[in-house]
């Protein structure tokens, strides 16, 4: 079984890398985001990362380990972000920033999308993640994806009318980089340390 698996796994590698070939063969773009795109793939299966558990283990198994990586994530994520921002201001780059509007259905669609992710099982990656390893469920739940993000679309502009929308805001245009920085990774880390609070009251560890 095990000699079969690893057979498998090298012919399936040595496909994905004909394959990468044969991209660069046609777009030297397309072919580093297949390489990306497989790379991130892998580390997500093989991490078992999921925003889904995020938020699902502390309620139910107690664990928050995936919970304090997320926000590590999110911390690592603004500070990142912070740096290009600074950096594409200094040269000849110029980096477009999307500051969306928000309102009601925003808190409602954020609420909806919750409850789908705990009955499938996943968020969007995690669900393509599983589909890859065979899992059926989250075969019918990419199914019902595709079904959501149509009607979305479509409906948009009712959904925008019925609830209405407010200004988006960017808060280091209020407060400025320095103290929206301090302010945002001073909550990251209270919100880390309160997950490894739960994590040790649930399971004394």
């Amino acid at each position: 079984m095990v000699k079969s698996q690893r057979k498998w796994n090298l012919a399936y590698s040595v496909f994905m890398f004909m394959f990468f070939l044969t991209l660069l063969q046609f777009s030297v773009k397309i072919a580093l985001i297949f390489a990306l795109g497989t790379a991130i793939g892998y580390t997500l299966q093989k991490s078992r990362f999921c925003f889904t558990a995020a938020f699902r283990d502390p309620m139910i198994t107690g664990i928050t380990e995936i919970t304090r990586s997320v926000i590590l994530l999110i911390g690592l994520s603004i500070i990142g972000f912070a740096i290009v921002y600074q950096i594409s201001q200094n040269t000849h780059y110029s980096l477009t920033l999307f500051i969306l509007p928000f309102g009601l259905a925003t808190i409602v669609g954020g609420i909806l999308f919750g409850i789908g992710m705990v009955l499938a099982g996943g968020c969007i990656s995690g669900i393509l993640m599983r589909i890859g390893e065979g899992f059926e469920m989250q075969m019918l739940a990419l199914v019902g994806v595709l079904i959501g993000a149509f009607a979305g679309k479509n409906t948009r502009s009712f959904w925008q009318g019925t609830f209405g929308e407010w200004p988006g805001i960017f808060i280091p245009a209020l407060l400025g980089w320095i103290p929206t920085l301090i302010i945002e990774l001073l909550i990251l880390a209270g919100l880390w340390k309160l997950a490894k609070w739960w994590q040790h009251k649930q399971l004394g560890e």
